[in-house]
């Protein structure tokens, strides 16, 4: 959960905050992601070695920003939808799925609802909505939220993430962004296991889902 969360926020125009959160970042993969803990390392120097952060700040509009060209649209429905679009079906439908799941994009938001971060801060929600349903004792909704993010991670970023991390390393003169790249493929591969292992033992007992619940945070 708390992954999802620092990872959507690496998405963002970088600031001298995100030194902590990477720290935690480093942290928290160590429990559960080791195939993406060095890639944050990498990060970590990266952002160090750009202490004034101009380097990385024009790699992130170069890349997710533009003005004439993203040389790596941050956005599913580029990917998902033929012709590198925007605001397509497949942005729709993720709108949608944030609806049916309680949540919308906050106002204070000005992208669009399949922008990478707003895709894996709704993981980040699916997840908080699963612990909360497990440490109520409803797991029936507790599996119905893991079933929305087996759902969401196939029919969206499991979809378009790698190919955007492609262009992500292709075109990134700071290193800074491809290993973002790969500690985010990496990070989704190991989720995407996890919860279809989840979802395969389902019918355990209550002691194993209390121990799943307690992985997941």
């Amino acid at each position: 959960m708390t992954a999802f969360r620092l990872l959507s926020d690496c998405y963002f125009k970088p600031h001298p905050g995100l030194s902590e959160k990477l720290e935690t970042l480093e942290l928290n993969m160590g429990n559960v992601c080791e195939a993406a803990v060095e890639s944050i390392q990498n990060m970590r120097s990266a952002f160090d070695a750009g202490a004034d952060l101009e380097p990385l700040k024009v790699d992130f509009a170069k890349l997710f920003v533009g003005p004439f060209k993203l040389l790596a649209a941050p956005y599913g429905s580029v990917y998902l939808d033929g012709g590198r679009k925007m605001m397509g079906d497949s942005t729709l439908d993720a709108r949608s799925r944030y609806r049916e799941a309680g949540l919308d994009t906050a106002k204070n938001f000005k992208d669009a609802p399949d922008h990478i971060s707003a895709e894996l801060e709704f993981m980040y929600y699916l997840i908080f909505k699963e612990i909360e349903a497990f440490a109520d004792s409803d797991t029936e909704t507790a599996m119905g939220f893991i079933q929305r993010q087996k759902s969401f991670l196939e029919d969206h970023l499991m979809r378009w993430a790698p190919e955007f991390a492609n262009s992500i390393i292709e075109n990134a003169e700071n290193p800074f962004y491809p290993n973002l790249a790969n500690a985010t493929t990496a990070f989704l591969n190991e989720n995407y296991r996890l919860v279809c292992s989840i979802l395969e033992f389902g019918q355990q007992t209550s002691e194993k889902h209390a121990e799943i619940n307690s992985l997941r945070v």
